[in-house]
């Protein structure tokens, strides 16, 4: 694969966004809403977590964005994926952000999703935000009446971007839940962010193999839940925590206990996938996404009666409340049935 150049954008070309509120951060990264002022366009400023530039150990996440970068250039317009403005050189931004965190660092700027992200951030939670709430609305436990929509579950445009980066040589190690932005009103998802990407190697004697199997792993862990469908509200809004360690085989294994235990539909179709997982047997998305498919269509059979729904119209309530305001999302034009 030829590496495609990815010019840097001068500094004081960030001037054209005007900086808006604080929408997020993680662990490597703190993300602003902003508006072209040459477009009027809604975009987003992405740059390292102040708490990394000040102590000058944000270079891994300058690395990672730099990546990124290439390879959105190179993959040009992914269908899923959000576009991507430009990647600054380094600077001290004081002029941009008001602070002065000690260091230069980068910034990006790229489209703003429409719609609510999955799972929100970690800051989030700390305040007591239902971050999960999405998650569990529309892909862990949706109602039958959302799923009469036929909006495709989220999960299968996370694997369309594996495949295009797959094809590209790398693997994309961290496409959780938040970083997809989903629009339950028309079933569309964006993703904003790649995540940790490395490249596919063998087992040595020094290291496990990491391969497809492993990223698959994540995704079936991540979007889907052994749990039976809830019929307490306030549940909807909570994380689910795994206690998963030690070799790709021995995670699987110990997750497919768990869904051992659920109906027969969702059993057999998740311990299908598992098993393959487990011996390593997936080379690429395409058989993933079939069996993936299937499980979707079981769980699907599986969901409760008038109490799961009740329990869910309840929860989605919650998606009324100011804290989603942030976010270019509106559930009373999105989800009438709640407003």
């Amino acid at each position: 694969m030829t590496k495609a150049y990815f010019p840097l954008s001068a500094p004081e070309n960030l001037s054209r966004f005007q900086l808006g509120e604080l929408l997020g951060e993680g662990a490597d990264l703190q993300v602003f809403a902003a508006t072209d002022g040459a477009t009027g366009e809604r975009v987003a400023v992405k740059r390292p977590h102040p708490s990394l530039v000040s102590r000058n150990i944000h270079r891994d996440a300058e690395r990672r964005a730099l990546l990124q970068a290439r390879i959105r250039a190179q993959l040009k317009d992914v269908s899923g994926l959000a576009r991507f403005f430009m990647l600054t050189e380094s600077d001290s931004f004081r002029w941009y952000f008001g602070d002065d965190l000690g260091y230069p660092y980068s910034v990006q700027v790229e489209e703003r999703a429409n719609g609510i992200p999955l799972v929100g951030s970690v800051s989030d939670m700390v305040r007591g935000r239902p971050i999960a709430l999405p998650l569990n609305l529309f892909v862990l436990h949706p109602a039958k009446s959302y799923l009469s929509h036929g909006y495709d579950n989220p999960a299968l445009t996370v694997l369309d971007i594996i495949k295009q980066l797959h094809e590209e040589g790398y693997l994309a190690q961290d496409l959780s839940p938040q970083n997809v932005f989903y629009s339950p009103g028309s079933g569309a998802c964006k993703i904003i962010d790649l995540g940790a990407l490395r490249k596919p190697n063998r087992a040595t004697r020094r290291q496990p193999a990491f391969d497809m199997n492993d990223i698959l792993f994540d995704i079936f862990r991540l979007y889907t839940t052994p749990d039976k469908p809830l019929t307490d509200t306030y549940r909807f809004a909570q994380v689910r925590k795994f206690r998963l360690s030690g070799a790709l085989e021995r995670k699987a294994e110990a997750l497919s206990k768990e869904f051992a235990a659920t109906d027969e539909g969702r059993a057999e179709t998740s311990l299908k996938i598992l098993s393959t997982i487990g011996e390593r047997g997936y080379v690429s998305t395409a058989r993933f996404r079939t069996d993936f498919k299937d499980y979707l269509a079981a769980a699907q059979s599986a969901r409760g009666g008038s109490d799961t729904e009740e329990a869910w119209r309840q929860a989605a309530q919650e998606l009324r409340s100011s804290y989603w305001n942030k976010y270019l999302f509106d559930a009373r034009d999105e989800l009438p049935e709640i407003a």
